[in-house]
């Protein structure tokens, strides 16, 4: 069966000009540690079918986001996950309750914080399960995780 490598790759904030409301940014993640970075899928037990094709692996992520830049300002933090060349992948996660739990694909990002921006830092534990077509899931795959910051008025 082949791995998926998790990453959540180190993205600078991108602070050239003033935020007003509605701009996009990336934020620094380089904090954020992924317990099992590298995961053997393992496949599911078949449903009601009698067959499946769905892997899926699970892990421990020690999330870090440097909001320096956006202190005393509100807005809503979202998790990205990149579309790759191999199948679509689910992301399920539960947390440590500063972040919100929640479910993203791949391709697709989804909301992990909404509020006010108090301290430089935002640190969470999230245990993350990933799921994916095994039938697809020919070689190792690399999945690229990030966070954007959408800062209200």
């Amino acid at each position: 069966m082949a791995a998926i490598g998790l990453s959540f790759p180190v993205a600078a904030q991108d602070t050239s000009a003033p935020a007003t409301s509605g701009q996009v940014f990336r934020v620094d993640d380089s904090g954020t540690v992924v317990i099992d970075p590298v995961l053997e899928m393992q496949w599911q037990p078949p449903g009601r079918t009698g067959t499946t094709s769905l892997v899926s692996a699970a892990t421990r992520v020690s999330v870090q986001l440097n909001l320096a830049a956006w202190v005393g300002r509100s807005g809503r933090i979202y998790m990205t996950l990149p579309r790759t060349a191999g199948p679509t992948v689910r992301a399920t996660w539960r947390t440590g309750g500063t972040l919100l739990p929640g479910t993203l694909v791949s391709g697709d990002r989804s909301l992990v914080y909404a509020g006010a921006i108090n301290s430089p830092l935002l640190r969470d534990l999230i245990d993350i399960e990933l799921e994916a077509d095994g039938a697809r899931l020919a070689r190792p795959e690399a999945l690229a995780f990030g966070f954007e910051i959408e800062i209200d008025q």
